[in-house]
């Protein structure tokens, strides 16, 4: 299961899902920050929220969600895939 969801996605990534996650934090005019609050929460595991701009557009890609002003990855699929190697190799 491994080799075929996480380390080969983007070529098993139909319907596009993944990318999608990909892209809209990739090609958002606040990439570097919105990378950045999600290198804290694989970091810390959970972050709590102050408000920011950032910090509220990051749930609209599905790659984390906020609970209670609390920041989580949402899912362990996406904690695999957009792990901290992937966020160094982007920023």
């Amino acid at each position: 299961m491994r080799t075929n969801i996480i380390d080969n996605w983007e070529s098993q990534d139909e319907p596009e899902h993944l990318r999608t996650i990909r892209d809209r934090l990739l090609k958002s005019n606040k990439s570097v920050q919105l990378l950045e609050i999600f290198r804290q929460v694989l970091h810390q595991e959970e972050v709590i929220t102050v408000d920011s701009p950032e910090e509220k557009e990051l749930p609209l890609s599905g790659l984390v969600v906020k609970q209670q002003r609390i920041l989580r990855v949402q899912n362990r699929i996406y904690k695999f895939i957009f792990d901290r190697s992937w966020v160094d190799l982007d920023i």
